[in-house]
């Protein structure tokens, strides 16, 4: 694999880490979720725990991201992506291939 992970800058991020492959990195939700947690040392696909975490990440994006949950609420494990304006929102269709943001916490 070429692609690199690469961490997403968060002034005052404490023990919470955010990273990526990259705009062209792309899985369904369920391909991109068990891809993460094969990463290891706790990884998952993000959970956006506050609005500084989620306006770093949105400045990265050009189209949507899968990510696990908003501020803990998984949506009952629906579709979560986090859109280039910030804004958090739900698709119908889970086999759309996105990027996607894993997060882990120290």
């Amino acid at each position: 694999m070429t692609e690199q992970l690469v961490q997403i800058p968060i002034i005052d991020d404490g023990a919470y880490h955010l990273y990526w492959y990259g705009k062209d990195f792309k899985k369904t939700r369920e391909d991109a979720r068990a891809f993460a947690m094969a990463q290891g040392e706790g990884r998952q696909l993000a959970d956006i725990p506050s609005e500084k975490v989620r306006d770093a990440a949105a400045a990265y994006l050009d189209g949507p991201v899968w990510i696990y949950s908003w501020k803990g609420d998984n949506y009952n494990n629906g579709n979560v992506v986090l859109h280039p304006n910030g804004s958090i929102g739900v698709v119908e269709n889970a086999n759309q291939r996105l990027p996607f943001l894993i997060s882990y916490v120290d």
